[in-house]
């Protein structure tokens, strides 16, 4: 007996109106996320993380076009729902933490409004509750304040109880929520979101440029580059045995795999542009393309327990490629 998987994304493009013409930020991008499980979204900069979780919630803007095969949550058909009924799965359905918790509340406005615009008519007993369950019970007191009296983490804390308790969503979506924290306020938000993935049964697709971050919180991870999702796996065989080439580049380019004094090894080159090249979008920088790479797009293809876009996904030191590309 098989069980429906809480999300599935098949195909999701999404391209933005420019004066040069449309642009593509995400191409041809596939996941599926159960319940209690959390997916990992990691890649540089620009390369169509947060724009997946803006098309999810459709929540792009005007100048996007998004299109898919298939988004469906619990069943039901993302891509055609009316704004009425979307309206009515953001927040209870489907939670999103925010990228930067110091400029997603408003700034002129005390955090007791910002909480009622939200909670509505909660009992204050049950704000005090909420805000204790993700270790603010202190705040409860100073909800008078603005934003800016308030900590990083505490407003990060705030946003994740409001997005993941408050309505007590099925799907959580985390927009790289520990990017502006320190590294010990960064352990405690980790620890909460799994706690209430644990506790909750949340299904969460955590988005991140840290590996480090991604190891921690995530059963599966897929790595994104020029907006396609070009490997997915299980998190340990991904850092144990990656496929792409980009994916063994950024684990080489860790810190934490060289000592004191080696010399990091960086990507050379640049992902500008590359969303536009034809073939496969990471050949400018792949020390292992050939000229196909160049022409032809790799399709999606599964080895061992992940699935790889890339014509010699095998290939982890050119002892696998077929012999008329290695030559």
């Amino acid at each position: 007996m098989t069980t429906e998987p809480l999300l599935s994304v098949r195909d999701l493009d999404v391209l933005f109106d420019t004066a040069r013409g449309r642009v593509p930020a995400v191409r041809g991008v596939s996941f599926e996320l159960a319940a209690g499980e959390v997916f990992g979204l990691v890649g540089e900069s620009g390369s169509g993380k947060s724009t997946v979780l803006s098309a999810i919630m459709r929540l792009l803007p005007g100048v996007a076009v998004a299109n898919a095969s298939q988004m469906n949550f619990q069943g039901s058909d993302l891509m055609s729902m009316s704004a009425g009924q979307l309206r009515g799965i953001r927040g209870t359905g489907i939670g999103l933490i925010p990228q930067r918790p110091m400029t997603s509340l408003s700034p002129v406005t005390p955090l007791r409004k910002q909480l009622r615009w939200f909670l509505g008519d909660m009992p204050q007993s049950e704000i005090v509750d909420l805000l204790d369950q993700v270790g603010l019970r202190a705040v409860a007191e100073r909800l008078d304040g603005y934003p800016f009296e308030f900590s990083g983490g505490q407003l990060q804390r705030l946003l994740i109880m409001l997005a993941a308790l408050a309505r007590r969503p099925s799907l959580l979506l985390a927009d790289e929520p520990t990017t502006t924290l320190d590294a010990t306020v960064q352990a405690q938000v980790l620890r909460l979101i799994l706690d209430l993935r644990d506790r909750l049964g949340l299904g969460v697709v955590f988005v991140s440029h840290d590996l480090g971050v991604i190891a921690q919180v995530c059963d599966r991870v897929g790595v994104m580059y020029a907006g396609r999702l070009v490997e997915a796996a299980p998190i340990g065989e991904l850092f144990d045995n990656p496929r792409h080439p980009y994916t063994q580049a950024l684990l080489r380019a860790l810190p934490s795999r060289y000592k004191r004094g080696e010399r990091i090894k960086v990507i050379e080159g640049t992902a500008a542009g590359a969303n536009r090249l034809p073939g496969c979008a990471f050949a400018p920088r792949c020390p292992r393309a050939e000229a196909m790479c160049r022409e032809q797009e790799p399709e999606t293809r599964s080895v061992g327990g992940a699935l790889v876009r890339c014509h010699f996904p095998e290939d982890a030191a050119g002892a696998n490629k077929p012999k008329e590309a290695a030559a």
